[in-house]
């Protein structure tokens, strides 16, 4: 009897572990039979919302991977801690993506495609408390999972991707991490990304680079597509994740076109006592004051495009070099626009076109837009079952969110029902 005792203890054991846990792998539905029915392995997903203080939030979640069994590393929420407590403060969420399939006895093509499906089934279909994101998620992730990223990325949309100390190229993935993507290389990546994308280099993984005498040459590929006129590498650089975390807010402002705080305008408009600085509601139809100093007014034909007239007197304008895909007409001049809305600190960076001036337009309807939204967001519920004014109703980016999120619940009610239906 006492050599049956031990898979009884394993099986019930794996009941308790399972059962605490809302995510189960695809490979936990797959098991085999004998002893590798009582293994599970599980993938989860957790999300942390933006602080309660902040000054305002973004609708675009950062999303942040990890594989601890297979790495041997930390879970996704404490490898990151440093980046997402920042950035909480600054009105991100963020989402951790713990992969965890069964990578037993696979080789590392076939890990790789079981991660890919691990995180396009949880992001499809995540908690009911973490919920579908409006927007497709800004994805970090560092060492050896930055190849599981670059193989979702390839064949998925993102607003944005980061890589924190990458493997320089599959080859060099293969010698670095031979008991994870060796000890044959794998195929290199050749996808081009249609977001912003950036790697990033911490002062540890520099000098093992050095250490290793990896020629100075060689680089990541998405390192060789931001290449500068004088040939030089354009590398971000970290001395640790503590250090890079207010810098990755301002990446993600700036070139990611994430609507993010502006330290340094934010307290100057709460300085000044500007109605956007404190989180605070207000009487429907309140206007701050520099609405009321300024040539500001709302449109009287109800555009959506110009939903607020602006006041050039407080915008400060500058054009940077393009980034990414696009050809010289990006890269080597100077077409992406950035405009600052003084008296709140609202930011935004447009590339959208190889036309400086389409650019300067589409940032100015962006900004239209944004000071909309940074305006009724403050605004206290409307009472009373009169028809609300024109001027009084919901804000267009406010709208376009309502309506993309109502088109994901009633699609994910569809297949729900098709699912049931037999």
């Amino acid at each position: 009897m006492a050599r049956h005792r031990a898979p009884l203890s394993r099986l019930a054991r794996a009941s308790r572990d399972t059962t605490s846990m809302p995510w189960y792998g695809a490979s936990a539905r797959r098991a085999r039979g004998g002893l590798g029915a009582l293994r599970r392995w599980v993938s989860t997903l957790r999300h942390v919302p933006a602080s309660e203080a902040a000054p305002r939030e973004v609708p675009t979640p950062l999303l942040f991977i990890a594989a601890p069994r297979w790495t041997g590393g930390a879970p996704a929420q404490e490898q990151f801690a440093p980046l997402w407590t920042h950035l909480r403060e600054q009105g991100f969420s963020s989402l951790f993506l713990d992969l965890d399939p069964d990578t037993h006895g696979r080789p590392p093509s076939e890990i790789l495609a079981l991660m890919e499906d691990e995180m396009v089934r949880l992001l499809r279909h995540p908690p009911p408390e973490v919920g579908v994101p409006p927007f497709p998620p800004a994805l970090t992730a560092a060492g050896a999972v930055c190849a599981v990223a670059e193989q979702y990325a390839s064949s998925h949309p993102l607003s944005a991707l980061q890589l924190v100390d990458p493997p320089l190229s599959m080859a060099r993935a293969a010698v670095d991490y031979p008991h994870l993507l060796g000890p044959e290389a794998l195929p290199e990546f050749h996808f081009e990304p249609f977001f912003p994308a950036r790697v990033v280099w911490t002062a540890r993984a520099l000098a093992e680079r050095e250490a290793r005498q990896v020629p100075w040459f060689e680089r990541h590929r998405i390192e060789a597509q931001r290449d500068d006129d004088e040939g030089d590498v354009d590398r971000y650089e970290w001395a640790s994740l503590e250090q890079g975390a207010d810098e990755m807010g301002r990446w993600l402002e700036d070139d990611a076109g994430l609507p993010a705080t502006d330290s340094e305008y934010v307290d100057d408009a709460a300085a000044a006592g500007s109605a956007d600085a404190p989180p605070t509601r207000v009487p429907p139809g309140t206007l701050p004051d520099w609405f009321h100093t300024g040539a500001y007014e709302f449109a009287r034909d109800g555009s959506k495009k110009r939903p607020i007239t602006l006041d050039e007197s407080d915008l400060r304008e500058r054009f940077i070099r393009g980034r990414g895909p696009g050809g010289q007409a990006i890269n080597k001049l100077s077409t992406n626009v950035e405009l600052v809305h003084e008296p709140t600190g609202t930011r935004i960076t447009c590339q959208a076109t190889r036309s400086r001036a389409q650019n300067r337009e589409i940032a100015r309807r962006q900004m239209s837009q944004r000071l909309e939204l940074l305006i009724k967001q403050s605004w206290g519920p409307m009472r009373g079952g009169a028809q609300v004014p024109r001027a009084l109703a919901p804000s267009v980016l406010q709208s376009q969110w309502d309506k993309a999120r109502r088109r994901k619940q009633n699609k994910r009610k569809k297949q729900q029902r098709r699912a049931a239906s037999p």
